[in-house]
């Protein structure tokens, strides 16, 4: 047997609690610390500016978190104090760090040897003397050195400064170690037989969060009366907005089900004269005598007494409540069926912000609400929820007797860190509830809850006021205010993942009343005592198994580092700084810039003055520049101006949203596509897409997004205003988020603007280039036998390709008949003439001919037919296809140009909306009966309108090489309806199809064998925008020269026949080959046999 050397190591807690025997049963985690700590001093009697004070009556569990922290002193002092919470940037911390760990595994170690210390070994020396135990153990070795090895060289850099992109950073080092300690555990929080300490431990951490927020947190022994808050870790925010659902769709239903229950029960029915409720204008009313409208805006306090008045006042044990009521739940009959019983014709409604995160409309779809139920309410141009619009849809839903489930405040957006205006919507609740319509208030808080530290004073400050570690010093008065109101709400989502550093996953919910929580449970909604708030956590909600280590990674920040403004507080003060200091330089950066705008989405004072001038506008922007920018945090403080000015600044939580434009020849674009494409190509520089992309080539790290025209309205007009730019397009936007604590150390925030400006100025070399009209090689289809026909191949990404152009031509007798031998060949096949010499079409037009080559497309490229002249040019079509000539959607019909002769005739597809496909048709055969010939003859000849009236071109686009356009086929025949093209060949859109006149024809098209797809050359190097996936990215395609004006053909992309133009020839590696490399590579070898482990 293998002898197991001892770890000798000092006692650092009892070896069991009978010691005392106070902390039995379910008792709290803190009754253990203050029998392990008598020094703890009472931090009774001390104000929190607007929140509850931490009084002798708050939890323990809440004070002790705070009571260790040193007084407060200089600003280098909270800088040192906070340097001891992270392993560091440069890892500065490391060897602190590996002692931790080594502590933990010293502990785990001798926990399993000292339990029952009289068994056996079960891995002997035999056993590791063993071949097969070497092979398997190397095998981990092999795995762990491979893993260990690449994950430093493909992981995003939270740790640095230098990353500003998404709502994380650095993990704390307490979290972290507490994750580690617990996760060697494997505790199971859905029980507390799989988890009794962890368990304790969330309970804990639910009631420090509740105190944070400024919830009257109260202790499991206080039996006082008034709601006692709750809170639970979640494994995200998602997950917490959805049980915060479940709970508002359950208790709007809650008073319908006991009346149903009272109606169906002759259990119940000596009730019905007795059972009284307080209505939402504060009128008593028996609860038989209500009406629907009346139960459905019950005020939440009133609708959670109930299971616990009926025991009181009629002895009914809350079992028998849980029984008789189980029945006639909306958990057990659905919404339906109660809608129906009570004759409820409008569905009730969640009133959120129109810019919500994704997870509501899930969540409204997972509980049965219905996403179209989730009502949008219109933003002001700070983004923030317009209380006035609020106003009249609850003036609408009160009208209509519409029910109302809840409004959610958003306190602090994904996308800009707007914090909604709470105060207002708390204001506006009370209004309608003294009219009788009734509400809960959610705070989606997933960011903005730990914000909420920085107004609680730090209790070892003694009353020492010092303003230079003062984390509200340049927060503005309406965050401050907003986040003062977060006490009030019914529910609030909080985030330890997100501001609280803490490791994925762990979200939170915590509940004004923690009798909420017994809505999402599948017990008695009555249980007997405050105590199994703790012991019982796994019941509540809606995950099962989760890990307990999340609590324990939340809990030691929470005591480590502190719930106040000295703690979490100084760390978030730290953000909200180095946010401003950001957006200082997004205001100004491009001040006197030759070529670039650099405009933050959160406008200056100025710009928000009641006429703003450009010359007031630019005077603060160069004041910001001058006496902001390079100035420390305590100059900036001493200097009341300034600080001032600063607390006007930037979003309400740290996150700035911006966009660049640029200008070429000293002439601002208005292009909202080319503005799009600058940003989309920055951000491809500056973020992680793929595996192949190295950390070290960002030298600065952003997100992205995309501001909606449809969600954020006049909004996003003005910001797009701001930017010189027209249109109703969606917008490409640039966003960083502040939140490491070094990132203010030494005025880095203007390295980080240096290499972003770096960066920016190179995208627009690129930009400039593409935005020129200069000679190019251009590409066309050539159909037809007698009378020849080019179709422009465009290229909405290019100025110079960015036209769709039909024209007549010519070719030389002997080139045509190679053309025509080859087209009787092969009918199907697609031609092509490219020109030879770049030049602009417009010179090709001006001049009626061009040095061109004639191709065959083939599967594989093109076969080459025949050098010639084109000659005799004429446009039939040629129109701008720049984003301001086309239309704000796809047509709800699909409209073509309809061309040649009565013996060919051809189709192209008309572009009017990007992104599009281009989709030609040679030799179509065309049916319009009682039409003149020689009508249709000259309307051929100036090109008609062939509208498919049955192919709904809005619910097909956009078209893409996985999604291909099916009706287009060799064969198919469609019906037309066949317009006049009153409009000049060159005249601009939008609306070229808007409006027309009455029809010439009614007839069909047969698509000939001759058809030409292409969705991708078309749309090469184009920002795709999707507003509506979760995830905003916007990838690019790779091309040999982003530069060129060249088509795509000619750079790397290759028509392939019929079927698809557009293969990239090159070939992309797939995003998972350098993984699938790096396994194929890993070494395996046998491990020495005196490998210490």
């Amino acid at each position: 047997m293998v002898p197991r050397a001892r770890i000798d190591r000092p006692s650092r807690v009892p070896s069991s609690t009978s010691s005392f025997p106070e902390f039995t049963g379910c008792r709290h985690l803190h009754d253990f610390k203050l029998a392990l700590d008598s020094e703890i001093e009472d931090c009774s009697g001390i104000t929190c500016r607007g929140h509850p004070s931490l009084s002798s009556t708050t939890p323990p569990s809440v004070r002790t978190m705070v009571e260790k922290t040193p007084p407060a002193g200089s600003l280098r002092e909270a800088h040192e104090a906070a340097d001891a919470w992270f392993l560091g940037p440069k890892a500065e911390n490391g060897a602190r760090f590996k002692k931790f760990v080594e502590t933990i595994l010293e502990d785990l170690i001798c926990y399993r040897r000292d339990y029952f210390p009289e068994d056996k070994d079960f891995i002997n020396e035999e056993t590791v003397s063993s071949s097969a135990f070497k092979t398997s153990l190397s095998k981990l070795e092999t795995n762990v050195n491979f893993l260990s090895a690449l994950l430093p060289q493909h992981s995003v850099p939270f740790f640095s400064p230098r990353y500003m992109a998404h709502m994380l950073n650095d993990v704390s080092m307490p979290a972290t170690l507490g994750y580690l300690m617990a996760l060697m555990y494997n505790p199971n929080n859905v029980a507390v037989e799989g988890s009794p300490l962890t368990s304790i431990i969330e309970f804990d951490v639910g009631q420090q969060l509740c105190s944070m927020l400024g919830f009257d947190a109260k202790s499991p022994k206080d039996q006082s009366c008034g709601p006692t808050p709750w809170g639970h870790i979640t494994c995200d925010g998602s997950v917490a907005n959805l049980e915060s659902m479940w709970v508002a769709r359950n208790l709007k239903f809650y008073p319908l089900s006991l009346r149903r229950a009272i109606d169906s029960e002759p259990a119940l029915a000596f009730m019905t004269a007795h059972v009284k409720v307080k209505l939402a204008t504060g009128r008593e009313k028996l609860l038989i005598d209500c009406d629907p409208w009346e139960l459905l805006n019950l005020t939440p306090d009133e609708i959670v007494s109930l299971p616990a008045r009926l025991s009181a006042e009629f002895g009914i044990s809350p079992q028998s409540v849980h029984g008789i009521m189980g029945k006639y739940l909306i958990q057990t009959t659905g919404r339906h069926e109660l809608e129906a019983y009570f004759g409820i014709q409008q569905p009730p409604q969640y009133l959120v912000s129109k810019t919500v995160h994704y997870s509501w409309p899930k969540g409204a779809a997972i509980t049965g609400i219905g996403s179209q139920n989730l009502i949008g309410v219109p933003v002001d141009v700070s983004a923030r929820m317009d209380c006035e619009a609020l106003d009249t849809l609850l003036a609408q839903c009160l009208q209509h007797r519409q029910a109302v489930y809840a409004v959610v405040a958003i306190m602090g957006t994904t996308e800009h860190g707007a914090v909604d205006p709470l105060s207002q919507i708390l204001t506006l609740r009370k209004k309608y509830q003294r009219r009788g319509l009734s509400f809960l208030i959610h705070a989606d808080a997933a960011w903005g809850g730990y914000f909420t530290s920085m107004l609680v004073p730090n209790p070892a400050s003694q009353g020492i006021s010092n303003s230079l570690d003062d984390p509200l010093l340049f927060v503005s008065s309406h965050a401050e205010r907003e986040l003062r109101h977060i006490r009030f709400a019914d529910s609030v989502t909080i985030d330890p993942h997100k501001s609280g550093y803490v490791p994925y996953p762990a979200g939170s919910l915590c509940y004004r009343d923690g009798r909420l929580r017994y809505l999402v449970t599948w017990t008695s909604p009555v249980i007997d005592s405050p105590e199994d708030g703790a012991s019982r956590m796994g019941v509540y909600g809606i995950e099962g198994s989760k890990p307990g280590a999340a609590p324990v990674a939340a809990w030691l920040g929470h005591e480590v580092i502190g719930l106040h403004q000295g703690g979490y507080g100084f760390l978030l003060g730290e953000s909200v700084f180095t946010s401003l200091k950001m957006y200082a330089h997004w205001a100004t950066i491009s001040l006197d810039h030759p070529d670039l705008l650099v405009v933050p989405f959160r406008m200056l004072p100025s710009e928000r003055s009641a006429d703003p001038s450009p010359q007031a506008i630019d005077e603060e922007r160069r004041y910001i520049r001058d006496f902001i920018l390079s100035r420390s945090r305590e100059e900036l403080s001493r200097d009341p101006t300034a600080r001032a000015l600063l607390k006007t600044l930037g979003s309400d939580l740290v996150v700035n949203a911006f966009a660049c434009n640029f200008r070429i020849d000293g002439k601002v674009n208005m292009d909202i596509t080319e503005a799009n494409y600058l940003n989309a190509r920055i951000y491809e520089k500056l973020s992680f897409h793929k595996l192949a992309d190295n950390p070290n080539d960002r030298k600065v790290v952003l997100m992205s997004t995309i501001f909606s025209q449809k969600e954020y309205g006049s909004c996003l007009t003005i910001f797009k205003q701001r930017l010189g730019l027209l249109g109703d397009g969606d917008l490409f936007v640039l966003v960083n988020v502040s939140m490491s604590p070094f990132s203010s150390r030494g005025n880095f925030e203007s390295v980080l603007a240096h290499a972003f400006m770096e960066t920016a100025e190179e995208e627009f070399k690129v930009l400039m280039q593409r935005n020129q009209a200069v000679p190019a090689l251009h590409a066309f289809i050539l159909q037809g036998s007698c009378q020849m026909h080019l179709v422009h191949m465009p290229c909405f990404s290019s100025v110079s390709q960015r036209r769709q152009c039909i024209m007549t031509a010519e070719l030389p007798p002997a080139e045509k008949q190679k053309y025509l031998d080859a087209k009787n060949k092969d009918p199907s096949a697609v031609f092509i003439v490219s020109t030879l010499q770049e030049e602009e079409l417009s010179t090709i037009v001006q001049k009626k001919s061009f040095q061109g080559r004639i191709s065959k497309a083939t599967p594989n490229g093109t076969e080459d037919i025949a050098t010639c002249l084109i000659s005799h040019i004429s446009v039939v079509k040629s129109r701008s296809l720049a984003t301001r000539h086309l239309d704000l959607s796809y047509p709800t019909k699909m409209p073509f140009y309809l061309y040649g002769t009565l013996d060919e005739t051809h189709l192209d597809h008309m572009l009017l909306h990007a992104p599009n496909a281009q989709l030609t048709a040679s030799d179509v055969h065309i049916e319009v009966p009682n039409i003149d010939a020689a009508t249709f003859a000259n309307g051929l000849q100036r090109g008609l309108i062939a509208v498919m009236d049955m192919i709904p071109e809005h619910l097909l686009q956009p078209f893409s090489a996985d999604h291909r356009p099916s009706f287009f086929r060799s064969g198919v025949k469609h019906g037309v309806t066949i317009y006049h093209d009153h409009y000049s060949a060159q005249a601009l859109g939008p609306g070229l199809v808007n409006g027309l006149e009455t029809p010439i024809a009614f007839g069909s098209v047969t698509l000939g064998d001759s058809i030409f797809i292409d969705s991708v050359m078309i749309n090469a190097d184009t920002p795709k925008i999707a507003s509506h996936v979760p995830k905003r990215r916007m990838p690019l395609n790779n091309s040999a020269d982003p530069r060129s004006q060249d088509h795509p053909m000619f750079r790397g992309y290759e028509p392939s026949s019929t079927a698809e133009g557009g293969n990239f020839a090159h070939g992309r590696a797939g995003w998972r080959d350098i993984w699938d490399t790096a396994l194929a590579q890993r070494q395996f070898s046998q491990m020495s046999l005196d490998t210490t482990l």
